[in-house]
């Protein structure tokens, strides 16, 4: 299934949170618990603003791209389930930041 993202949407592929700590002890899994790090599958194409002066429509590029690891903020995101995936729908702005190895 293909999403095409509208303007500055991004669709984000939770990831499962890490079974074990930084001290390398293994922790409980937690099924209500919900990592805020998660994969970029769709983007849309930028948010679109309009120039008062040049009454012209300008793009602004997604800062994201997709396979990107993102830290996304808590709130403000929809979750919704397509093909059996739980996906989470939120604008550009609600990622905090990419991960980088």
């Amino acid at each position: 299934m293909q999403i095409n993202a509208l303007q500055d949407i991004v669709v984000i592929k939770r990831l499962p949170p890490d079974d074990m700590s930084e001290g390398g002890i293994a922790l409980a899994y937690d099924p209500d618990y919900k990592e805020d790090i998660g994969i970029v599958e769709y983007v849309g194409e930028g948010k679109m603003y309009g120039c008062k002066d040049c009454k012209t429509e300008h793009r602004r590029a997604p800062e994201v791209k997709i396979g990107d690891k993102v830290l996304f903020s808590t709130h403000g995101h929809q979750i919704t389930t397509i093909a059996e995936q739980e996906l989470v729908i939120l604008r550009e702005p609600s990622i905090i930041g990419i991960i980088e190895k």
